[in-house]
């Protein structure tokens, strides 16, 4: 039965007449499927042992196989143009072979070649945040020492987006982790008629390590992602390029006001997250042990020295200035897509909490061995 229309590049006419089948038209990987069916019907009506291909306009390799398997079941091709006669006749010298199975390696040798892997990765990530933290205390130290390249309004913005603008998530996240602190201790002491000792659990733990530690978490999750996010847009719309060929410096202008804005603001985002962690807890005393707020904050004060704040707003310079390095560094990695921009603000934050919480142990093992 012949399939009407117009014939196209992509388009195979397929006439029958008896036992003689006319093809015109292209046969090629698009339109071999329509002969293949073609041909199934025809085979579950009656026999066809010819077909006429003089009208063929077009034939490609996975036709010419098609064809070559055809005369090869006793089917008789005429017509055939000297250009497809040849091709068909190449195709039929081919010795076609299944491919080879794929020898899968045991699971272990995949472990150990993915840790490899890994591990020759995350090598050469310290690598390049080292040199990154080089270029950073280069730029910032440029920036210190001359006030043309220190550019205030860059940092008072970045000072507003990473510290004024926090400040509501802040207080509220230190507040309700002193709370919890407190409900819990009560909790555990209270069996053992130490629930007085709540204070001095609520005021040690926020002052030394929930206050700054919370904040830290708090800035990588919400200013360190802005940081890659922004950079790497510029990165992806090549307006950092564009800043190299005037001239300017990145380190100069993006990373240096970044680092230097959260220097400031996270020490004091420290102390303020400790002054509403104590206040959460003095809520949460009032609530379990019926102290008063003025008795609550006398214990907090014989419980907890200046050297417990000390210990916190030393720790918060040092997550700053690593929670900017590596939002900055992922930033300037993205590659021209808003794909990478995702992958690589997704490192970023991962990779900052994670130092953060590293260098925070550390710091309490070095904090033990000062007697601090």
């Amino acid at each position: 039965m012949p399939h009407a229309g117009a014939l196209h590049p992509d388009v195979l006419a397929i006439e029958s007449d008896g036992a003689r089948i006319t093809l015109k038209g292209t046969l090629g990987a698009r339109t071999l499927p329509e002969l293949d069916d073609a041909l199934t019907r025809r085979r579950a009506t009656g026999e066809w042992r010819a077909l006429d291909l003089g009208a063929l306009a077009g034939l490609d390799t996975s036709g010419a196989l098609f064809l070559s398997k055809l005369r090869a079941a006793g089917t008789s091709l005429n017509g055939l143009s000297p250009e497809h006669r040849a091709l068909v006749d190449l195709v039929t010298r081919l010795e076609l072979q299944p491919l080879p199975k794929t020898v899968s390696a045991p699971r272990w040798r995949h472990l150990i070649v993915h840790t490899g892997r890994a591990l020759d990765a995350a090598r050469l990530d310290v690598y390049d945040m080292l040199v990154f933290v080089g270029l950073a205390v280069n730029a910032i130290g440029r920036a210190l020492t001359s006030l043309r390249r220190l550019r205030p309004p860059s940092i008072s913005r970045h000072i507003e987006e990473t510290g004024i603008r926090a400040l509501p998530i802040i207080g509220l996240m230190a507040m309700m982790i002193a709370v919890v602190i407190g409900y819990q201790s009560v909790a555990q002491l209270r069996p053992y008629g130490g629930e007085e000792f709540t204070v001095n659990l609520v005021a040690v733990s926020v002052l030394r390590e929930m206050g700054v530690l919370i904040t830290a978490i708090m800035v990588a999750g919400r200013s360190g992602s802005a940081f890659t996010a922004e950079i790497g847009v510029m990165r992806a719309r090549e307006e950092i390029d564009a800043l190299q060929v005037m001239g300017v410096e990145p380190m100069e202008v993006l990373v240096a006001p970044r680092l230097i804005a959260l220097l400031v603001t996270l020490p004091l985002l420290t102390f303020f997250a400790d002054v509403m962690g104590l206040v959460g807890g003095a809520l949460s005393t009032k609530a379990l042990l019926g102290l008063s707020v003025p008795e609550y904050f006398d214990r907090a004060r014989h419980a907890a020295d200046f050297r417990d704040l000390l210990v916190g707003l030393i720790k918060a310079p040092v997550f700053a200035f690593f929670i900017g390095v590596i939002g900055c560094m992922h930033g300037l990695r993205v590659r021209g897509s808003a794909e990478s921009v995702g992958a690589e603000t997704t490192r970023a934050v991962v990779k900052s909490i994670f130092l953060v919480i590293v260098l925070d142990a550390l710091f309490s093992i070095l904090f033990d061995k000062l007697g601090l």
